[in-house]
């Protein structure tokens, strides 16, 4: 997520990357209108079942089996997400000044971790108002059965805080924080190899990971259930749940290799899409959106295979230059991309407390359709108070442990890699 904003070109040349920051805040957006959604059955049904479920309506249909899914695409928004990770946390590699890992670190965990914290607070204390109650008649088992349906116990707080589980019912986006979080901080020991052998590295670290995945899937699947990683079960035992959560960090890892490939190439992705004329930008995101929603198949290898290729179309093309990079550069997607973290943060809480505390009040329609704004609204009040706070102690923390050094000699200018980052 984000908080960088500015011009991806200078006027003295230098590109910038802040376009990266709009396509965060775009897509936590998409996040936030795919969990309203999921409010309904219909909704919840067709997700949950893999995209199998047939609609019923004509705007399930034009929603489930149109092009206009993207709207809602929010697991293949999170994938997202893990790509620009990798590509803007690869970049001081790339550069040729790699931080320490004391100070990459405590930068880190003060960027996901504190503002993760709050959010986990301010959710058990909705949770717990005896106002909520749920099962509500009309409403989807993700809202009645999959959130706030626990009492906040102590356990349950512990799992939160250390991040033990992938499953979690006091706000349901945080388990793709745990994997961001987990990769982070073994992220430099994937990049040190791609980096220094590119291509050959990257396959030698994928083919690493998918043996590790592959290793675990043949200990503790089910029979029958394919290349379909490990779901929560109650056989699975302490050793397995273990494996069950390595699995998922290693598979989750691809992305951010993906986005490291991505930071290496970044010259050679900008002068190639600046070669290209308006039309073809516009061909190549089309088919980029197209392919990102791997929902068209229901085989889930295929399914993260083509969310990745989508993901890395959609990139270049914001990379690039023309109608795309200067549409991203609007001023509100700017702003979604300052807030983006705050706003994925926060919606979900929001989003039971007024789905819940509402009901029969207000038509549930006018509570949906205002929940982005409110979601908006309270994303930049957390960013204010919480999230740019804990960035700003990251940098004084990560600077009383820092030792200066001679920089590394960098290779030769190139204007992509040398630009100032956008923020992951």
């Amino acid at each position: 997520m984000s908080d960088a904003a500015g011009p991806p070109l200078s006027d003295r040349g230098t590109a910038r990357l802040e376009v990266l920051d709009s396509i965060r805040g775009i897509a936590a957006m998409v996040v936030v209108i795919h969990h309203c959604l999921l409010t309904q059955p219909a909704f919840s049904d067709f997700f949950f079942s893999n995209w199998t479920t047939q609609p019923a309506t004509f705007t399930e249909t034009l929603l489930f089996k149109t092009p206009l899914r993207i709207v809602w695409d929010g697991f293949e928004a999170v994938t997202l997400f893990y790509v620009l990770s990798g590509l803007v946390l690869a970049l001081p590699w790339v550069r040729g000044r790699p931080p320490t890992y004391s100070v990459y670190a405590i930068k880190r965990i003060c960027r996901i971790y504190l503002p993760y914290l709050a959010a986990i607070a301010a959710a058990a204390l909705l949770s717990g108002i005896p106002l909520f109650s749920a099962p509500i008649v009309g409403l989807s088992d993700w809202v009645n059965t999959m959130n706030w349906s626990h009492p906040v116990t102590t356990w349950v707080l512990a799992d939160h805080v250390l991040m033990i589980g992938h499953y979690n019912n006091l706000n349901g986006v945080i388990h793709s924080l745990i994997w961001e979080m987990r990769v982070s901080l073994l992220f430099p020991l994937l990049v040190l190899l791609i980096v220094r052998w590119r291509i050959g590295g990257a396959l030698a670290v994928t083919a690493l990971i998918t043996v590790l995945i592959v290793a675990i899937q043949l200990m503790y699947s089910v029979p029958g259930s394919g290349l379909e990683l490990l779901g929560s079960r109650p056989d699975l035992g302490g050793i397995g749940k273990l494996a069950l959560e390595l699995q998922w960090t290693a598979y989750f890892s691809y992305f951010f290799v993906l986005g490291t490939l991505i930071a290496l190439y970044l010259p050679r992705i900008h002068g190639f899409m600046g070669r290209l004329a308006g039309w073809q930008s516009i061909a190549v995101l089309v088919v980029g959106l197209l392919v990102f929603q791997g929902h068209w198949s229901h085989a889930f290898t295929v399914q993260q295979i083509m969310v990745a290729l989508g993901s890395t179309l959609i990139i270049m093309v914001a990379l690039g230059t023309g109608i795309v990079p200067n549409f991203l550069r609007h001023r509100v997607f700017i702003f979604l991309g300052r807030i983006s973290y705050s706003l994925y943060l926060v919606h979900v809480p929001l989003l039971m407390a007024a789905v819940l505390l509402l009901d029969g009040k207000v038509p549930l329609v006018v509570t949906l359709v205002l929940t982005p704004f409110v979601a908006t609204a309270v994303a930049y009040v957390f960013d204010v108070l919480i999230a740019r706070p804990s960035v700003t102690l990251g940098k004084r923390l990560a600077g009383l442990v820092e030792r200066p050094s001679r920089p590394t000699p960098l290779p030769p200018a190139t204007s992509l890699v040398n630009a100032p980052e956008a923020s992951a």
